[in-house]
């Protein structure tokens, strides 16, 4: 059952009739200095227009702590919800904790997996055609978790994005789909830049812990 669902991923991930977001607007928002007045680096830019643009109804961000993983979603939600309109960007993680992190950093409504999967059976709650579907924490989240979500999301016509570190742990579940989705491609997008420490010798302890 984990190797069909496994298989079902990498057809949605290599599937492009997910909606898009100009890459002209996504350059106008990237440009722009963020809350804080910082801009965004060239990995953080590079990989947003990757991800606006590509279609892909299953898509990836990948980083390691402190690359700026939230800062990008931040902008992207912004690019998305000019394109399709407030509220068109939600969020989802294996945990409520994460969950709630995630919408007090974007601002979005979320839920945990398991809890939305539960009010899509019980009550009807359901994606929308044009939305973006946020996965924080991807790469703890179980493979059919992600099987039953992405294949909602793509019936829905909606997209899914992926975002996490495959050098993180694994779902204590049958996971590993969030790495096998990120080595399946030559051009995924991912954030190499550590902007957390001060420090070089503190990014570079870091990224060798990693």
């Amino acid at each position: 059952e984990t190797l069909a669902a496994e298989a079902r991923l990498l057809e949605r991930s290599r599937t492009t009739t997910a909606p898009t977001v100009p890459v002209e607007v996504i350059q106008k928002i990237t440009r722009r200095p963020d809350r804080e007045g910082r801009l965004l680096g060239e990995d953080q830019a590079a990989a947003l227009a990757k991800i606006a643009i590509s279609a892909r109804a299953v898509d990836v961000l990948v980083g390691p702590a402190g690359a700026g993983k939230t800062t990008a979603m931040r902008a992207l939600r912004t690019a998305w919800e000019r394109e399709h309109g407030r509220g068109s960007v939600i969020g989802l993680a294996p945990s409520a904790v994460a969950a709630q992190v995630l919408a007090d950093d974007l601002g979005i409504r979320t839920e945990n997996t398991a809890k939305w999967w539960q009010d899509h059976q019980n009550a009807g709650t359901s994606f929308r055609n044009g939305q973006l579907v946020i996965v924080d924490e991807a790469s703890l989240a179980g493979t059919l978790s992600l099987d039953r979500i992405t294949e909602h999301a793509t019936e829905m016509g909606a997209k899914v994005l992926l975002v996490g570190d495959w050098a993180q742990l694994q779902s204590v579940t049958a996971g590993g789909a969030f790495s096998l989705l990120v080595h399946d491609r030559a051009d995924t997008p991912e954030l190499v830049d550590v902007h957390r420490f001060v420090n070089e010798w503190e990014k570079a302890a870091s990224l060798d812990l990693r």
